[in-house]
């Protein structure tokens, strides 16, 4: 009798160890807390002003941008350049709508400038020690 209740508690042990991990992987898969999906849905937002649509669409296009400097490693800083979707709404909420324009086309330049040096270093030949072919002896 107790070799089948210490086996029978062993199964137990053993299930409840089994939900345990199960448990912490699901966590760990689903997205982190306080963190929302990129692009938010719109119907979480007012979108019925201009300046809210204008808003909207500049952050998506903010993301866009900040997304694609960080995908070539051009080294960007600052809060124009964040992955943080509420930073870029709610600055294009205050200013005004010229500004906004003007702020993405800033972020365009600076992409093609990044997009053009790293075509010009890969197209550069490579780097060698021993660019003559210097014979040492």
């Amino acid at each position: 009798m107790k070799r089948q209740s210490s086996a029978s508690l062993s199964g137990y042990v053993l299930a409840i160890l089994v939900l345990f991990v199960l448990g912490t992987s699901a966590g760990i898969a689903r997205e982190p807390r306080g963190q929302p999906s990129w692009p938010p849905p719109s119907h979480h937002y007012r979108l019925e002003h201009p300046q809210h649509r204008l808003a909207y669409w500049y952050a998506n296009e903010s993301m866009r941008q900040a997304q694609e400097a960080r995908e070539m490693v051009c080294g960007f800083t600052g809060q124009h350049w964040t992955l943080d979707w509420e930073v870029h709404y709610r600055w294009a909420l205050r200013a005004a709508p010229r500004r906004v324009y003007q702020r993405v086309e800033e972020r365009d330049r600076h992409l093609a400038t990044c997009r053009s040096r790293k075509l010009r270093d890969y197209q550069r030949p490579p780097y060698r020690r021993d660019p003559g072919g210097y014979d040492r002896g």
